[in-house]
């Protein structure tokens, strides 16, 4: 019996893709045979500073001497070498820029230690493997990749024969920098002006963006661009089964868990070609998503045109080639991966 303790400070925050990854993993851990699983969290939800110093001076104490402890968001006690921590990106090092200074000295200080102490150090995709490694201090063969998925919820649904809302497009993504919106922005303006569009074509936005924060950019709420804010769970599956096409214009991510999550949902994947991305969509040639170099508002403006050309048999294909792909990617697969590390500490 492999004997787990869940470090479980993520519980009460905001529910972002780290957050996801915690509760679908640990969930399925605790449904395998042979892993007894106990969690510890703290009373309330505690940010910053005061989450770090509850997770360095509280939560070791929890961790009976037979237990294993799994951290699965990022950090974790110094004082545990019986660890299993998954750090997701090298973020702080790659941009900086995007964090508060206090932010990325602590992850800066913190995180190559921990990779150090710890017994096991995973992550989630091949690229932050590349990235993690010189900056951890290890060889690459010591970080274990374990992947992502997405939940069941993720799912096709209902066909979409007999819509008649006319052409939508959509991007989730929030106001950090890394997400690019700006240049997508730009480019779907560039094709509404230039009436290389349908009439009544529409860009819907979900995430924390406002439209005012892109300061000198004229129209930003006009031109078919439609800004939803933050939505729940059901409210998202619901969006991606109905757009003809999901654009994901980012520059940077750890793994990319919106992507996936549309080809889930059965929506064609217009697809940046930086960082991780490329593990997500796989192969052009498989034809489960169209890239592009997110650096470019042209190249970006040019894939919708492109996708927008494609007849409905070719749409087809691809929304089944995307199913196809999001298939190769499952939580549990990713319990078994823990469980297995774990049996070797």
């Amino acid at each position: 019996m492999t004997k787990i303790r869940l470090n479980a400070r993520f519980r009460g925050r905001p529910l972002t893709g780290v957050e996801r990854f915690a509760t679908e993993v640990s969930d399925r851990l605790a449904r395998r045979d042979g892993i007894s699983i106990g969690e510890t969290a703290p009373s309330q939800s505690l940010a910053g500073l005061k989450g770090h110093a509850w997770e360095q001076f509280v939560l070791p104490r929890a961790v009976a001497r037979e237990e294993i402890l799994f951290s699965p968001c990022n950090t974790g006690p110094l004082t545990v070498p019986r660890q299993l921590v998954v750090i997701h990106d090298a973020a702080v090092w790659d941009g900086p820029e995007g964090f508060s200074h206090s932010f990325r000295t602590v992850y800066q200080q913190l995180l190559p230690r921990l990779a150090k102490r710890a017994a096991v150090v995973a992550t989630v995709s091949q690229f932050s493997r590349t990235r993690l490694a010189p900056v951890l201090g290890l060889p690459e063969e010591r970080i274990l990749v374990l992947g992502n998925a997405v939940s069941d919820a993720f799912s096709p649904g209902q066909t979409k024969e007999g819509r008649v809302d006319g052409l939508t497009l959509l991007c989730v993504g929030s106001m950090d920098p890394r997400k690019n919106l700006g240049r997508l922005l730009r480019a779907w303006i560039m094709l509404q002006e230039s009436g290389r569009v349908p009439a009544g074509a529409k860009l819907q936005l979900i995430g924390g963006a406002n439209p005012r924060n892109f300061a000198g950019m004229e129209r930003i709420e006009g031109s078919g661009i439609e800004w939803l804010g933050r939505v729940d769970d059901v409210e998202l599956v619901r969006r991606y089964r109905e757009a003809d096409a999901f654009v994901y214009p980012s520059l940077y991510e750890g793994f990319g868990l919106p992507p996936l999550e549309a080809m889930a949902c059965g929506c064609p994947v217009l697809l940046s070609h930086a960082a991780s991305l490329p593990e997500v969509g796989g192969p052009e040639s498989e034809g489960a998503v169209r890239y592009f170099d997110p650096e470019s508002e042209t190249e970006i403006a040019s894939a919708i045109e492109r996708f927008l050309a494609l007849d409905a048999g070719e749409r087809g294909a691809m929304r089944q080639r995307a199913l196809d792909r999001a298939g190769r990617f499952s939580w549990e697969t990713i319990a078994g991966k823990v469980s297995g590390a774990m049996a070797s500490i």
